[in-house]
């Protein structure tokens, strides 16, 4: 069999499928479009659920796709010679087209026909039947027919070879898999005498491997989890890149593949380490090979490394890959960043988006590889710490946690860590630190899957009219109450003119009246193809059919449109005077205010700032025209409309421009001229990250209130500074400088006393057990003068010492414990000032030589200095 490459597999498909009539869709974004319930897209079928449903019409009924993929639950298993997260998934998919027949006999012709795998190597697996549904004899018959031996189809059951439904209800059906036998020297038994040993048996590894699954949609699950044959059939299939590459170059394992190849290399260039060398250096190799083209792709699509959802899951492939680049290959964060760009060279052609996103890639793994490594090490200075302070026993896992939850530490390097020392982890407290925060991302999607659930099993048919009326008179497609939410329904209307949250413009608020009540509308949720309002009832009694009045509340509506146009204006001036590379990462548009996070590479200046406020400030007085129009994506694009990284668009778009200056895909509400915007106030813009700014602006009533409020209060210093307006910065920066030098004053005179009293207090050391110990309370300006009054205590003693000095600081009594590092062997000053802190009315800590403690009760002070002195006492005086 020839060494045909992985580029060569994938045109073959597309070329293959397209000549039998399919229409080609591009790979769908790894960012899954409007389905906030999945993290990544995990599939080929993913994009082409709408028409599996029936909630959308495909234009053609025969589709095919090379679509990128990333399933998360395999993160901790990459590094063996199966487990992948990234991969590439190549289908074809009938819409109430062809059927298992053309599906059994295409995908016969192009393994063996196109790829010239031996027919032989092929075995297949098909529906075993059980009570709910009979065995699939049909798709078993076909395959023999193109020639499969019958003793080569196994059956096998529902948790193997079934799909579906993606809900509840829905379209569903059985399953039949290809896999590529790599010979019986690879087996642990006899397929034919005992179906464990056979492909999807338990015992089927390293034998068969499955490579192409085909999906048969042909039942609709009820309600009652019963089956009814669907009235238009679909086909559903996928085969994976990766594992057809193994067979067609007939490798036993992925990762032998010219598809990794590349990356191998250029991490031989770097490290001189090639796969084959040792188990340990393989291991680590094929971690960074997978993950650095997860990574790429992830980046390209406009994720960015972050602590929820999705940017988590990228941050953490990038530290994984990281932690073995660098603990066990010796590679940088640099060359880190290399590899993920040598995908971007070999996979570029095709993905396009990855040349397009080439420097983004390098900047953002550069950066985060980076900063793991500080933390890489920060952290297992940290851990031995902890490990320091154990007195046998389990590592706690809520430790564990901590340092994996706060410091970005990853828990199986505590595991190598603690294993290399001898120790072990608490598995069940560190589970239990994550179920807790499992859960909390659990709670943060109960109300999307409630709206869901609401309307699941009802046929649902709702148009939004938002865009040009604000008043319909309508009728209630559908109305449930809400879960454990008293005098809430959920409502679907027939002509609906609430907009529902979505890019980043939040849900519009109004009223649904009828003759006899009324709801009032404070939500309203993007549901697949309609709109999900949720009211409370405030009078009458409301069901489906009723004809009732849908009013939106124009003034906050009206607020809302403002502050969208002013963010695609704000978008227009960044750009401007930034740079073209300013890429929108996210934002938040409502009545009250906007957001609006950017990436950008450099550094951000206040008077670029001040010139963006000035561009945007000229373009509202203008009072520019703000069309919309829908158009191809096509056309969008030569026109040179923005779009966002990650969103799916459809063939036909919808475009904001504002007068020629501005245009931008976009679904939002807007103002029909810029001068409604009103006035215009940029209040912050911070780094949120590596390359990550948020600038927060308010528009229109909101910017006047402040401007107006901001006017008074400066009215009111110039008039007490006895200054006018425009003198005030630097009347306030002469008191800051007065104050200032006061307070240095004041300081230097309270360092000046205590020191003085440094004479008496070494005087006054009392000896205990070779020990000399000093305990007082002094007078210092702040908390660093009063260590610094320690310290000085401590130097004049020489020799073993302990010294503890308590002083009143701002309303607060402030102790710190000073111990020689022979003294903290028999007692540490953390033990102290916690023993201690209890007095004083506060709380404290520190290491073993130098800790501080605090509270409100000043008066306690000499009962907490006594306190010391026992402990003190007690410590110093036993032998060692």
């Amino acid at each position: 069999m020839g060494r045909m490459q992985s580029s060569e597999i994938r045109r073959r498909f597309l070329d293959f499928f397209e000549q039998r009539g399919h229409r080609l869709y591009p790979s769908a974004s790894l960012v899954p479009h409007n389905d906030p319930t999945v993290l990544l897209t995990t599939g080929g079928v993913q994009q082409f659920i709408p028409y599996f449903l029936g909630q959308e019409r495909p234009a053609s009924t025969r589709a095919m796709s090379a679509q990128k993929c990333f399933r998360t639950p395999d993160i901790l298993d990459v590094g063996d010679w199966h487990h992948l997260t990234f991969f590439e998934m190549l289908g074809n998919f009938s819409f109430g087209d062809y059927f298992k027949k053309e599906a059994i006999g295409w995908a016969w012709e192009f393994l063996t026909g196109e790829l010239g795998i031996p027919p032989e190597r092929l075995w297949i697996t098909i529906f075993e039947g059980d009570e709910d549904a009979p065995e699939d004899v049909e798709a078993k018959e076909l395959w023999m027919d193109v020639g499969v031996p019958e003793e080569r189809i196994f059956g096998l059951p529902k948790s193997e070879n079934w799909w579906g439904p993606p809900g509840e209800t829905g379209p569903c059906g059985p399953c039949s898999e290809v896999y590529y036998d790599h010979g019986e020297e690879f087996a642990r038994g006899d397929p034919l005498e005992d179906p464990k040993y056979g492909p999807g048996g338990e015992e089927g590894d390293p034998r068969f491997l499955e490579i192409w699954n085909l999906v048969f949609n042909q039942y609709e699950q009820l309600k009652d989890k019963t089956f009814i044959p669907l009235s238009k059939t679909g086909i559903d299939t996928g085969l994976g890149l990766e594992r057809t590459t193994a067979a067609v170059q007939d490798v036993l394992y992925v990762y032998d593949t010219d598809v990794y190849a590349p990356i191998f290399e250029k991490a031989n260039e770097y490290t001189g380490i090639s796969l084959g060398d040792a188990e340990m250096t393989d291991r680590a190799l094929r971690i960074v090979a997978d993950h650095a083209r997860g990574m790429a792709f992830l980046i390209a699509d406009g994720v960015r490394p972050g602590n929820q959802r999705r940017e988590y899951i990228l941050r953490r492939i990038i530290r994984r890959a990281m932690l073995q680049a660098h603990s066990r290959l010796g590679m940088s964060a640099g060359q880190l960043a290399g590899l993920a760009e040598t995908v971007v060279d070999y996979m570029g052609d095709f993905y396009g988006e990855l040349r397009q996103a080439r420097e983004d890639i390098r900047r953002t793994v550069t950066g985060e590889a980076g900063r793991f490594v500080e933390i890489y090490e920060s952290g297992m200075s940290l851990l031995a710490s902890e490990i320091e302070r154990m007195r046998g026993g389990h590592f706690p896992g809520d430790v564990a946690f901590m340092l994996h939850d706060t410091y970005g530490f990853p828990v199986e390097v505590t595991r190598e860590v603690l294993a290399d020392r001898g120790l072990s982890l608490d598995e069940a407290s560190f589970e239990a630190a994550m179920d807790a925060q499992r859960e909390r991302a659990r709670e943060a999607m109960q109300g999307y899957e409630r709206v869901v659930a609401a309307f699941r099993d009802q046929e649902i048919r709702s148009r939004f009219v938002g865009y040009e009326r604000e008043q319909v008179e309508t009728r209630i497609v559908a109305i449930e109450p809400v879960p454990d939410a008293g005098g809430e329904v959920f409502v679907v209307l027939a002509e609906n003119p609430f907009y529902a949250t979505g890019g980043g413009q939040v849900a519009d608020g109004g009223w649904i009246t009828a003759e006899d009540g009324q709801l009032e509308v404070f939500d309203a949720i993007p549901a697949g193809n309609y709109q999900v309002l949720r009211a409370r009832i405030e009078g009458g009694v409301f069901e489906a059919g009723d004809a009732v009045t849908a009013s939106i509340n124009r003034v906050r509506r009206q607020q809302i449109e403002a502050n969208h146009t002013a963010t695609h204006i704000l978008h227009w001036a960044l750009r401007a005077v930034l740079g073209q590379d300013v890429v929108q990462a996210g934002s938040y548009v409502g009545p009250d205010r906007l957001r609006f996070d950017y990436r950008h590479a450099g550094k951000v200046t206040d008077d670029e700032i001040g010139r963006v406020q000035e561009l945007t400030l000229q373009k509202i007085t203008e009072n520019q025209p703000v069309r919309y129009f829908t158009t191809t994506l096509e056309e969008a694009r030569n026109l040179g409309a923005i779009m966002l990284f990650g969103e799916k668009y459809s063939d036909l778009v919808r475009v904001v421009e504002v007068d020629g200056f501005s245009r931008e895909l976009c679904g939002g509400t807007h103002v029909r001229g810029t001068a409604e915007i009103g006035a215009f106030k940029i209040l912050s813009n911070r780094k949120h990250g590596a390359d990550l700014y948020r600038i927060e602006v308010i528009t229109g009533r909101e910017a006047l209130y402040y401007l107006t409020g901001a006017t008074e209060r400066a009215e009111e210093i110039s008039e007490a500074l006895k200054v006018e307006i425009d003198d005030i910065p630097q009347a306030v920066w002469r008191l800051r400088d007065e104050v200032r030098t006061s307070r240095e004053t004041a300081r230097d005179q309270a360092l000046k006393q205590g020191l003085e009293e440094v004479g008496d207090l070494v005087e006054g050391a009392e000896q205990v057990n070779g020990t000399r110990v000093v305990t007082g309370q002094v007078v210092a300006a702040d908390a660093r003068g009063l260590r610094q009054i320690s310290d000085d205590v401590k130097n004049r003693l020489g020799g073993p010492s302990a010294v503890v000095l308590a002083a009143a600081l701002g309303g607060k009594a402030i102790l710190v414990a000073n111990l020689h590092p022979d003294v903290s062997r028999r007692v540490e000053a953390g033990e102290i000032v916690r023993e201690v802190s209890d007095v004083l009315g506060g709380g404290g800590g520190g290491g073993a030589t130098m800790a501080q403690a605090g509270g409100g009760n000043l008066e306690a002070i000499p009962d907490a200095l006594a306190r010391v002195r026992e402990i003190l006492d007690q410590r110093l005086a036993d032998p060692e």
